[in-house]
């Protein structure tokens, strides 16, 4: 087994958290209280900790450097880290350095190795991953087979060979993809627990402003004051109230409070399986044809036309969607950290406010960031049933699945429809929470905004909200940068349009004969992509029976991104029958998330 804690809260000493309290972690190195397996955790220890300052180039390992912790592109902190293969009292130095460094954010562990497990400080917790600190306290049986579908390049980089390894692989694995820390240690529990029935699972996780805990075979406890929050394996004996954390529980903590949410037992039979498949409906209402149809009709009103244009929704066949995935990682592209960060803050908020039975996706994809709300939703208790709606049936099968086996109690109704024609939503519970973030919203000019305001509007009860995402006007530089950025993903991605074209309708455009154009409008107040034909040419569809001759230097709009205005976004939306309850901005005011209440 191990010992590990987490602390949140103004900065101290490390050695005030770590070897100055009685019956602390360095005394349960050698004599724990409450360990349920094994006697002495003397195969090793781990300390990673946060300290805010300047950006520079962050430590390796803090093993070879304890120098503190760099800022990173996202606002995080990254974490520094000092790790040994020797027990915790046997290291003089590390008494030294806890006295010395400072943190307001802390993680730490001593191990108890498992059997077969590498024995050298690269198995010793914390793990790291840019912001993540991660540990785990207890053992899984038959490690080297669990089944997981972790991709094998993702195995073989595995940092140690050590159970705790795979469980930090398949956690970093769902946090690289933007899934909440919450919705990540859950799923991840649920994963292994099917598998591997008596595997113990308690796992600790932090970026520095959060921590996310499982207590699922062994002890877990947290103790809290007026601005800091510890959650540790067991007590130690220092002043102030400790609270015990049910076995199969979820613990969420900032320094704002804590929540405690039950993990639900892993069933594996069956008859589970049957409930799971009977939780999830998908409703195809797109009529057959309809891509092809509504390909060859955009591409006629926008080719044919001067200026020249085609809608963004083409962008996203299974090549653009993975380039957008990228470039949603891209340190230029702010918009989904500001989103994520706003969402982290006021999901509870949102649940408390929306008392939401149902929540509503327009536009959901993968459903990621979503699980913050769902996770917030199904806290506050009011959650029956999840209704994303998306044009990509796949999209919405495999995200329906995971949601279900990841929240047992969670209904879950797809609907493969395009919302820019069809918003009838079924007559589900409510109240309703309809989420369309991203600032999707962006895409539409200020007329589809509106006429999209208004047939919402008539959809949605008096007692369903809007939860509206938009991106805010800012210094043109720093926008152009997010849709232009160094590495040319979004070039790649704009031209994919033309792949699009070329495979659907027989085109034969020549994507190198384009260059990708990011331009402000400052009239209009929005980005505009755009592909400029490096030469003159004449591009065939034969599909289409048309020609089309583009002068060198012509363009091409493939899409517009509107970014709004407080109060020019709250008149358009009273103008489209909504009234704008409550404003969030993330710290840096790049991004806004609103709720808004028909008229």
């Amino acid at each position: 087994m191990c010992r590990h804690l987490a602390y949140l809260g103004p900065p101290v000493p490390l050695a005030r958290l770590l070897t100055e309290p009685p019956r602390g972690l360095y005394e349960q190195a050698w004599r724990p209280r409450r360990q349920r397996h094994g006697t002495v955790n003397a195969d090793g220890f781990g300390v990673g900790w946060y300290l805010p300052g300047p950006a520079a180039a962050a430590p390796e390992d803090a093993g070879e450097s304890a120098a503190g912790s760099a800022a990173g592109d996202d606002g995080f902190a990254r974490p520094a880290r000092y790790r040994r293969a020797v027990p915790l009292w046997a290291d003089e130095n590390a008494v030294e350095l806890f006295r010395a460094v400072t943190s307001g954010a802390v993680l730490a562990a001593v191990r108890s190795a498992t059997a077969g497990t590498t024995q050298d400080e690269s198995a010793a917790a914390p793990f790291r991953d840019g912001r993540w600190l991660f540990s785990h306290n207890g053992a899984v049986p038959d490690w080297t087979r669990l089944p997981t579908t972790l991709p094998s390049a993702e195995l073989l980089a595995m940092e140690a060979r050590s159970d705790s390894a795979l469980l930090w692989a398949m956690a970093v694995h769902r946090l690289r993809q933007g899934e909440p820390p919450g919705g990540v240690l859950a799923a991840v529990v649920r994963e292994v627990a099917a598998a591997r029935p008596t595997a113990r699972l308690n796992l600790l996780l932090t970026d520095g402003r959060t921590i996310a805990a499982t207590a699922w075979g062994d002890t877990l406890w947290y103790r809290t004051g007026p601005d800091h929050v510890l959650v540790a394996s067991e007590p130690d004996d220092a002043p102030g109230e400790w609270h015990e954390v049910p076995d199969r529980s979820l613990l969420l903590a900032t320094t704002a409070g804590v929540r405690v949410i039950a993990l639900r037992p892993v069933r594996t039979d069956s008859k589970d399986t049957l409930m799971t498949e009977s939780r999830f409906t998908l409703d195809d209402r797109l009529p057959t044809g309809y891509f092809t149809e509504s390909l060859r009709a955009d591409v006629l009103a926008g080719l044919g036309g001067t200026p020249r244009t085609l809608p963004p929704k083409w962008f996203y066949d299974k090549r653009g969607s993975d380039l957008f995935e990228q470039i949603t990682r891209l340190p230029e592209y702010y918009p989904t950290r500001a989103e994520q960060e706003i969402l982290e803050q006021r999901a509870p908020e949102i649940a408390e406010l929306t008392k939401a039975a149902t929540l509503v996706e327009l536009g959901s994809g993968s459903s990621r960031k979503t699980r913050l709300l769902l996770d917030a939703l199904t806290a506050r208790g009011t959650l029956q049933r999840y209704a994303p709606l998306d044009v990509s049936s796949t999209a919405l099968a495999e995200a329906g699945e995971a949601i279900c086996r990841d929240y047992p109690r969670l209904r879950v109704a797809g609907t493969v429809a395009d919302f820019e024609t069809d918003l009838s939503l079924d007559d589900d519970p409510g109240p309703r929470l309809l989420a369309f973030l991203g600032s999707t919203i962006g895409n539409l000019d200020s007329g589809q905004r509106l006429a999209f305001y208004r047939t919402l509007s008539l959809a949605l009860s008096g007692d369903d909200v809007l939860l509206l995402g938009a991106d805010l006007v800012k210094d043109p530089d720093v926008l152009v940068r997010a849709y232009d950025d160094a590495a040319g993903v979004t070039a790649e991605f704009d031209k994919n349009v033309l792949h699009v074209l070329n495979r659907e309708l027989g085109a034969d455009f020549d994507p190198d004969g384009f260059e990708h154009v990011a331009l402000w409008n400052a009239d209009e107040e929005r980005i505009e992509m755009r592909l400029r034909a490096r030469t003159a040419q004449t591009v065939k569809i034969p599909d289409l029976d048309l020609s089309l001759d583009f002068a060198q230097a012509e363009d091409l709009r493939t899409e517009l991104s509107c970014k709004f205005r407080r109060e020019s976004l709250t008149r358009e939306l009273h103008e489209g029958g909504f009234t704008v309850r409550h404003w969030w901005t993330d710290s840096e005011e790049r991004f806004a998330l609103l709720l808004a209440v028909p008229n």
